[in-house]
């Protein structure tokens, strides 16, 4: 394969892999501060929501989560009353969970559920699978209503690589090929389209969301905070990452990559030698682990809470209770054992730290370098 050939993950794993011969060298030491304030903020809370989580795509699930005419996603994630649900034809929208008449709330409680129509519980209004105003109980009552002008307040929704994307002003074009700028070409490579959903956490937090950023932006504490968990899989601080646009693009070396080493002509697999992760800015982390795939939002809902939102999506559908329960299993192991027990635990604990004015900044060196360009393009963009 020349040069020109080589797709950018297969050269972050190249890379990787001079780093674990001695051939090339480690991050440049640095001390770099971040304020305490941009995680306690409420004025800079405002601003990051604002500016950045309502005006960007925003990734809420897989298309195989929701397969069937009628299949819903509830969820307020966003401060907004949200439904995403697949119509009688098979096309996906996302609407305002608002009735048009007097603004009650259509379906109750959050989660996955599947719908025949949506009916407001307060006067009976009744609504399409596709946001469409259906049906107004006793509507000689009313006078000069248009009822193709009352039919759900409809965002731009949109299935790509397999994976749903919402924009969450009702006002604004979404352009996810602008959004990506590209990288579409390695969710393909990892089978994102072909994936299936598995499972959906959805978990309340106790800290600023760029701080769970931070964790999942820090190659210097895997081998340390996970130890008990996937820290064994990992050498140390071997990690390299490539900037696209404002994205991240990550790759954490595991022990295999050493085995590659013995090889004349190394074939370096994306999932093998290395667990590669993209920060798609702002608030979005997709991990490429070696059997499954986790995607994961963080909404924030104030300057110390957050909601987490993790989707594990598998090759294909299991096909026997063996699959199934080995796949529980791993989900089991990340969700709780890794990321809330581990990631969020650290996270929740450092703004409790921030709460209580002992420093003034937090302190990051070369081995989170990847945490302080996330901090740089969120600067950059809100004074875009």
């Amino acid at each position: 394969m020349t040069a020109s050939h080589i797709s950018p993950p297969q050269q972050l794993l190249r890379q990787l892999l001079r780093r674990a011969a001695g051939d090339a060298p480690a991050p440049t030491p640095c001390s770099i501060r971040v304020p305490a304030s941009v995680y306690t903020d409420r004025q800079r809370f405002e601003q990051e929501r604002n500016q950045l989580i309502l005006q960007t795509p925003q990734l809420i699930g897989h298309s195989t989560q929701l397969p069937e005419p009628g299949d819903a996603l509830v969820y307020d994630w966003l401060g907004l009353p949200l439904v995403t649900l697949r119509d009688k034809q098979g096309e996906l929208g996302t609407f305002m969970n608002v009735c048009r008449h007097r603004g009650m709330r259509l379906l109750q409680e959050e989660g996955q559920t599947n719908v025949r129509s949506l009916v407001c519980p307060y006067h009976q209004w009744t609504y399409g699978l596709d946001g469409s105003l259906r049906n107004i109980p006793r509507a000689e009552s009313f006078v000069g209503l248009d009822t193709a002008e009352l039919g759900l307040v409809q965002l731009p929704t949109e299935v790509r690589h397999g994976m749903i994307w919402i924009q969450a002003t009702p006002d604004r074009d979404m352009d996810l090929d602008e959004y990506l700028a590209g990288l579409g070409a390695d969710f393909d490579r990892f089978g994102t389209g072909s994936a299936h959903f598995s499972q959906q956490s959805i978990k309340p937090l106790t800290c600023n969301w760029k701080l769970v950023q931070d964790a999942f932006l820090d190659g210097y504490h895997v081998v340390r905070l996970h130890k008990n968990t996937v820290g064994p899989f990992f050498p140390d601080a071997l990690a390299e990452s490539d900037i696209h646009g404002r994205h991240i693009r990550s790759a954490v070396a595991r022990n295999e990559i050493f085995e590659a080493l013995e090889d004349t002509e190394p074939q370096l697999d994306l999932r093998k030698h290395a667990t590669f992760s993209y920060t798609l800015f702002p608030n979005v982390v997709i991990i490429f682990h070696p059997e499954y795939t986790s995607l994961i939002s963080l909404f924030p809902t104030s300057a110390d809470n957050t909601i987490f939102v993790h989707t594990m999506l598998t090759p294909k559908a299991p096909e026997s209770d063996k699959e199934r329960d080995h796949f529980a299993r791993s989900f089991e192991l990340i969700d709780r054992g890794v990321f809330e027990a581990e990631d969020i635990f650290v996270s929740e604990g450092t703004q409790k730290g921030l709460r209580s004015g002992a420093n003034e900044g937090l302190l990051f060196g070369a081995l989170e370098e990847p945490a302080l360009r996330f901090h740089q393009f969120i600067n950059e963009a809100l004074q875009d």
